[in-house]
């Protein structure tokens, strides 16, 4: 029983890795995978990556204004 719960917190946290990967370089997949590896290499890894370029697609061109 033990065991279980403390599984479930340990996906739980690696989701949550995963879930600030997306918003960077590395990605959903590699933030899990090392946050389930190890919590504290996720979050590292995560926290060293890049921010992904966000592209605002609602803004006009500046060749159409």
């Amino acid at each position: 029983m033990d065991r279980l719960f403390f599984f479930v917190i340990a996906i739980s946290l690696a989701l949550l890795v995963g879930k600030w990967g997306c918003t960077r370089k590395i990605g959903f997949g590699w933030a899990f995978g090392l946050a389930f590896i190890n919590l504290f290499i996720g979050i590292i890894a995560v926290a060293c990556s890049k921010k992904k370029e966000t592209s605002d697609t609602n803004t006009p061109l500046k060749s159409e204004q």
